[in-house]
């Protein structure tokens, strides 16, 4: 008798909004929407840097979506020598909204519409990393179904807000760590049923109250802002004014010792300064670049990038083409 063992893989989707690279290998595609109809739980789709806009896709299948980065060189105020094409993996908006969903991996993209960005409902298991939001991220938004759980949401840059908005939902084991935000948080509203609500090592810059309750709160570096909300653990921030529930471990610091604005790229100039006693290498760390797992510029994801490409810019038809890079591996 023979015994036959059926074995699969996952694999490697391409996506490139160019057509002669689009084709240029089997899983090549030219729209991420293609893509996804091709893509099986489990496979990753590499997204790649392009000047178009990949548009909108609900998600309802386990998949790893993987972008370039964002605020990539040539000089600041991005960040030079990370990648050698410079261009983002943009899209408008992505939605979750299914436990086949489940598991789901967003990380490198750059959200560019103001009125896109990223929902996630009726689902578990999601980590959204190391992406840039021109927009908001939005925390079990739709009306009925299960709510969320199990969400991790690190190393982001967001212009906009992080919001459970609108409908009554129960959001259980969210993490909000070593963001860079720009927008409030909002997870307070009386219907809403917030358990294990962590708000870690983040950059807070709202000039405005962070809508908060059941949550702890630590580590963080409030530029401006306060919190409102109920039974909060405030404990290990610093802040510009006294946080609201917070004991003698938030101490009141005057942020100007804390950063120079003036110095850096729009994501580096929020790396404490070394002469601060709150210096990320320092004993009382705090803030984006604090932590087991710390800020990462540009959002470079953790696989190995060129951020070098020289090559003969023409030839003669069967000529030679020389090619110089240089790659990295990223944690």
């Amino acid at each position: 008798m023979l015994l036959a063992t059926l074995t699969s893989q996952a694999r490697i989707i391409r996506v490139n909004s160019v057509a002669a690279f689009a084709t240029a290998g089997t899983d090549c595609y030219q729209t991420l929407s293609s893509a996804y109809a091709a893509a099986l739980d489990g496979d990753t789709i590499h997204l790649e840097p392009s000047d178009a806009n990949y548009g909108d896709l609900t998600i309802q299948k386990r998949l790893v979506i993987i972008g370039a980065g964002y605020k990539l060189g040539p000089a600041a105020p991005n960040n030079s020598g990370l990648q050698a094409n410079t261009q983002t993996s943009r899209v408008n908006l992505l939605t979750l909204n299914n436990i086949n969903s489940s598991g789901t991996v967003i990380m490198g993209l750059h959200f560019v519409n103001q009125f896109g960005g990223l929902t996630i409902a009726n689902t578990s298991n999601i980590t959204v990393q190391r992406c840039f939001f021109d927009s908001n991220l939005d925390i079990a938004f739709p009306n009925g179904g299960t709510g969320v759980s199990d969400i991790l949401v690190a190393g982001n840059f967001i212009t906009g807000s992080i919001a459970h908005n609108q409908f009554a939902q129960t959001v259980t084991n969210l993490t909000i760590r070593n963001n860079i935000i720009f927008g409030n948080l909002s997870f307070a509203e009386a219907a809403d049923v917030i358990e294990n609500l962590l708000v870690v090592n983040n950059t807070l810059l709202y000039n405005g109250n962070h809508a908060l309750k059941n949550a702890e709160v630590a580590y963080n570096v409030f530029y401006q802002g306060n919190i409102t909300g109920t039974n909060n653990t405030v404990h290990d921030n610093i802040s510009a004014v006294a946080l609201t529930g917070g004991d003698a471990s938030n101490p009141v610091v005057n942020m100007g010792n804390v950063y120079n604005l003036n110095v850096g790229t729009d994501d580096s100039k929020y790396d404490i300064l070394s002469s601060s006693p709150y210096n990320e290498g320092g004993a009382q760390a705090r803030g984006a670049f604090s932590g087991i797992s710390p800020y990462r510029l540009s959002g470079i994801p953790n696989i190995p990038t060129i951020y070098s490409l020289q090559s003969t810019l023409n030839t003669t038809p069967g000529g030679t083409v020389n090619v110089t890079l240089s790659t990295r591996s990223n944690p």
